[in-house]
């Protein structure tokens, strides 16, 4: 069977001491197509879309134009986004799970088709190299992660399989990837698809479902605070589902509404960074990088990382740490005081310190938050004993040292499921 033709039916249709090589970074390109010859700039391009460097050799979409109105579909309605920044990788052969299960900081040996799991990949110093978005089916196993990321991780891979029964495929240029979310999502993929999302409840549960002629793989991710749903694809069928699903949009919200009562808008990133990080969301690339451990990522720890499991790459040093709580620094939320906005890679201070306060930290995002009244929210990373919510610190923020306190997260909580 022809290698594509195979890769699609699985996704569409159908022990070394060696550490994981330290080049899976962002600066690997190799599997990128740049935004000029992927397949929805010139619809992006067509309505008048800004666009943002992801990488050397990527645009995304920044914003339509209306970014307050593509956060309002995000809290209100439907709201869809082109993801070429998301990519994936396909795993067969009976060795699979146990083979993932050796590498990953996560538990993947028990998982049953149709569940996934979130998990860290790890260098032998325990930092983390890469996250995995893990969907184990009868026939293959997915691993969804930053584009950026999949050559280095395939090759990577590739030299840990001895005996096992494992083939490791690269998914860059065949696949596609799109994101819906909001509160209408569900609603809208019932007119489209071949079967609901009801069963799409648990964080990564997944499935794949007929969208127009295409078979798709689609699974749970909620990082904004709505319900989430994305969608992996065939790349040359994207031009097409994304209309499917404008067109599905336009006739759920009746001829002639107005834009306000929109059930679908295409949203730029701009809109969805908001989002994510009220939800205390915290993205790899940038919360969350090789200079990290993973006890150190707090609120994302238990999501990530099985404290029970065996050996698998760095596990020691998460062990450790675990066993003697020594984490030296933790990420958490900062709202700040006044409406002055501090940018990434700010300094974060300890006022208590004296001397003019002690650098205690360093800012990884930022936002102003609609949900809470246009109010400045950063997540950062601080020292621990100064990681206690209510504790008061000072960010640099449009030229000045201004007041924050830490407040756990999410700052926005995500709604509770409407009773059945």
């Amino acid at each position: 069977m022809p290698f594509a033709c195979e890769f699609l039916r699985f996704v569409c249709s159908c022990p070394s001491s060696d550490a994981l090589d330290d080049t899976i970074a962002l600066s690997s390109q190799e599997n990128f197509t740049p935004m000029d010859l992927h397949p929805l700039h010139p619809l992006h391009e067509q309505a008048e879309a800004s666009f943002l460097a992801y990488g050397p050799d990527l645009q995304i979409v920044e914003s339509y134009g209306e970014a307050e109105a593509e956060y309002a579909a995000i809290r209100k309605a439907a709201a869809l986004m082109d993801a070429p920044h998301r990519s994936v990788i396909i795993l067969t052969g009976k060795d699979r799970l146990t083979f993932l299960h050796n590498k990953v900081t996560n538990d993947t040996s028990k998982l049953a088709p149709g569940t996934g799991c979130y998990a860290y990949l790890l260098n032998l110093k325990g930092r983390i190299i890469a996250d995995l978005n893990i969907l184990h089916s009868e026939d293959a196993t997915l691993l969804e992660t930053d584009a950026r990321l999949v050559t280095g991780l395939v090759a990577s891979f590739e030299k840990y399989i001895f005996t096992e029964e494992v083939r490791v495929l690269s998914g860059a240029q065949q696949l596609g990837r799109l994101t819906l979310l909001g509160p209408r999502a569900a609603d809208l993929l019932k007119q489209v698809l071949d079967a609901g999302v009801e069963n799409l409840n648990a964080p990564l549960s997944h499935a794949k479902r007929l969208l127009g002629k295409w078979t798709i793989t689609l699974f749970r991710n909620d990082l904004a605070g709505e319900p989430q749903y994305e969608l992996i694809v065939p790349r040359d069928a994207l031009v097409s589902l994304w209309q499917i699903l404008h067109e599905a949009g336009r006739a759920a919200s009746g001829e002639g509404a107005v834009p306000e009562a929109r059930w679908l808008r295409a949203i730029g990133w701009s809109a969805f960074n908001t989002a994510r990080i009220e939800a205390g969301s915290p993205l790899y690339g940038i919360d969350i990088t090789e200079n990290h451990l993973p006890m150190e990522t707090a609120h994302w720890y238990p999501r990530a990382v099985c404290v029970t499991k065996g050996c698998y790459l760095g596990q020691e040093i998460v062990a450790r740490m675990h066993a003697h709580n020594t984490v030296a620094r933790l990420l958490v939320g900062l709202k700040m005081e006044e409406a002055r906005l501090p940018v990434a890679a700010t300094e974060v201070f300890d006022p208590a310190a004296g001397g003019g306060g002690q650098q205690v930290g360093m800012i990884t995002s930022s936002t102003m938050s609609p949900m809470l009244g246009n109010v400045p929210i950063a997540l950062a990373y601080v020292k621990r004993a100064c990681a206690l919510p209510g504790r008061s610190l000072e960010v640099l923020a449009e030229g000045s040292r201004e007041k924050a306190s830490v407040v756990p997260l999410p700052f926005w909580p995500t709604p509770a499921p409407a009773a059945k």
